[in-house]
Parts: C-alpha cells; sequence; structure tokens
C-alpha cells in the first residue's frame, strides 16, 4: 500500500490532475484554518480557487483580503458572488427564461386555434350561403339559421376561452417579468447592506462617465473606508462588524439623493458616484457624512458596552474629460490614502478646506 495520500489512478493524466487538485484543497483548508474563517462551502471554494491561481480578479480580491489579515463571513460571500457565485442567478434567469418560452408557445397555440376556428366560421357561412342561394324553398332557409346560430354560438365560446387564454398568459409573462427583474435587482445588491454591489458600481461608473463626457457635466467619485475596522473586529467579532458596516450604509444612504449611486467597494470600503456634483458640494456632502458618522454612539446590545469612536476616511476625486473609470478610481484611492495617512477621520479632494477633521 502506498503511503501517499494522494489516491492512484489508473490513468497517469488522472493521477497528475487529482494530485493538483488535492494540493489545492490542502492550501485552501490551511488559510481557512490560519485566518479562522468559518469553514462554509462560499469560503471553501474561494480559497480553492486562489489556490490554484485559476482567475486573477479572484488571486487580487483574495490578496487584499490577505492583507489586511482578517475578513468575515459577508466579505467572502461578497467576493465569492462578485467572482465565482452568478450561477444560481444564471440559473434562476435561465428558469424564467423557459418559462417565457413556454407561455408564448401557449399564445402561438391559441392564435393558431383562433384562426383555424375563424376559417372553419368563414366556411360555414360560405355554406349557408350557397345552400340558401340554391335554395327556392323555406326549408333550405330554417335549416341554414338553425346552424348559423349554432356556428355562432360556437364561435362566441371559443373566442371566450381564446380571451381568457391570452389574459391568463399576460398574466404569467408579467409575472415573469416581475421575477426577472427581481433577480436582476438581487444580482447588483450587496446582500449584507442592501446597497449596490461593486458589479453595479462599475456598471453605473462607466455609464456616468460616458454621461459626462458627452453632456460635459460634473461627475466625482468618492471611495470611503472605515478606519482601524480590523481592530472593531478583532475586538467584538465580525457580528458586530457587519452592523457597523450596515450602520455605515445607512448613513451614506440617508445623505444622498436623485442619481447619486452608493456601492459596497469591498470589506469596509464603500464607492460614492455623484452626478452633476462639483467638487465643492461634494466635498461639502461628503464630510457630512464624516461628522454624521463619528458622532455616533455605538454600543453593544443588552450590555450597553460601548464599542467606541467609529469614523471613516474618504479620497474624492473629480471627473476631467479623458478620464477613463479607471483612472477616477485611482485618483480617488490617492486621495483616501492621503487622507489615512493625515491621520484619518477626513476628507481629502484637493480642496483647502477638505481636511475638517
Amino acid at each position: 500500500m502506498s503511503d501517499s495520500k494522494t489516491p492512484v489512478f489508473q490513468c497517469p493524466e488522472h493521477q497528475q490532475a487529482f494530485a493538483k487538485s488535492y494540493a489545492h484543497a490542502n492550501s485552501a483548508c490551511e488559510l481557512i484554518t490560519e485566518y479562522g474563517t468559518p469553514p462554509l462551502p462560499n469560503t471553501f471554494a474561494l480559497m480553492y480557487a486562489y489556490a490554484a491561481q485559476s482567475d486573477e480578479s479572484v488571486v487580487i480580491a483574495v490578496n487584499e483580503m490577505l492583507e489586511r489579515g482578517s475578513f468575515s463571513q459577508s466579505e467572502i460571500d461578497q467576493v465569492y458572488n462578485m467572482h465565482l457565485g452568478g450561477s444560481d442567478d444564471a440559473e434562476k434567469r435561465e428558469g424564467i427564461g423557459r418559462e417565457v418560452e413556454q407561455q408564448l408557445s401557449s399564445v402561438l397555440d391559441l392564435v393558431g386555434t383562433g384562426v383555424e376556428n375563424s376559417d372553419q366560421f368563414e366556411l360555414a357561412l360560405k355554406q349557408i350561403q350557397q345552400a340558401v342561394s340554391n335554395s327556392d324553398s323555406t326549408a333550405p332557409v330554417s335549416a341554414a339559421i338553425t346552424r348559423l346560430l349554432s356556428e355562432n354560438q360556437r364561435m362566441s365560446e371559443q373566442s371566450h376561452h381564446l380571451i381568457e387564454g391570452l389574459q391568463e398568459s399576460k398574466r404569467q409573462i408579467e409575472r415573469l417579468q416581475k421575477e426577472l427583474e427581481t433577480v436582476r435587482n438581487e444580482s447588483l445588491r450587496d446582500p449584507l447592506t442592501k446597497i449596490y454591489n461593486r458589479r453595479a458600481f462599475d456598471m453605473r461608473l462607466s455609464a456616468e462617465i460616458d454621461s459626462a463626457s458627452k453632456q460635459q457635466s460634473e461627475l466625482c467619485l468618492a471611495i470611503a473606508d472605515l478606519d482601524h475596522f480590523k481592530r472593531v473586529n478583532d475586538t467584538f467579532g465580525h457580528r458586530v462588524g457587519d452592523e457597523i458596516l450596515k450602520i455605515f450604509a445607512s448613513v451614506i444612504t440617508s445623505n444622498i439623493k436623485g442619481q447619486d449611486l452608493v456601492a459596497r467597494y469591498g470589506g469596509e470600503e464603500f464607492a460614492i458616484i455623484l452626478p452633476a456634483t462639483n467638487l465643492t458640494a461634494a466635498t461639502q456632502l461628503i464630510d457630512r457624512i464624516r461628522v454624521q458618522m463619528s458622532e455616533r454612539r455605538l454600543v453593544l446590545k443588552g450590555t450597553k458596552t460601548p464599542i467606541g469612536d467609529i469614523t471613516a476616511s474618504f479620497g474624492l476625486a473629480r471627473f476631467s474629460p479623458g478620464t477613463s473609470s479607471a483612472d477616477l478610481i485611482e485618483q480617488a484611492d490617492k486621495k483616501l490614502y492621503l487622507a489615512k495617512s493625515n491621520g484619518r477621520n477626513r476628507v481629502e479632494s484637493g480642496l483647502l478646506d477638505s481636511h475638517a477633521a
């Protein structure tokens, strides 16, 4: 018997492939153990993909989490859904698509039946007309009237059936449209905070940059990061950390309006898109959010133990013609790094009055 933990397969190619799979699985388990992450399916799938180095976006996302040294299950779920998930959404959309096809098929059957009935009714009318025209007596006329009434009754019943069938198909298609819209919205939302996710942010920022370029309008982007968030997780646990993320999302949401968008950018980072907003107005808005968050006095439920001041740092960038999405994000990131370097709990936007803390 071999001492190797890897099973021996008859095919050398299979043996080599399975050996790599076991190695990746071992690496994934080691990462889960090292960082004390709950060994749930999404966690293992993400760490396995990271160990396999098969998707560069997964590697980058996990490296960012590992650099911080600690991450919650909600963050893992977010990264998993963004880079590895989506199959559930795809299956839901596929299922809805099949139902729509079935309803359309039913509609076509109903229309086909209606056309066939109409043709039969038209033929019956021609036969009745011919029978009446070719007769000099009243007997054929009486028979024709009887048949005409019968055909009319049959046509009325079939038309009623057709209308009911079309109305039911209409209701079902409207239901499926709503379900499809729900699935689409869910795929663009962060499951923890219920605000938009990175996918929605990327789509919206690209659209707003195109709009600002064409209309020569103002556009600002802010990236926010909760200060010392790892310390909060380490001290109070990830559940408390998750609640703070939800509170921060709520503070931001309550201050933005109209076409503004807030998204969970990753972990404890949030992105705020501010269309038709100049740098001065954007700085004032973001600083108001900063102040409101810093003034929150959070305590643990039950024990009322103070959690301490929870603050955030913000980097704010203004769009200029020719700037790409990546460029604007990089500019906001640099401003965020400057806010962190200059003491945290501040807004850096390049304005002289942007560092109120």
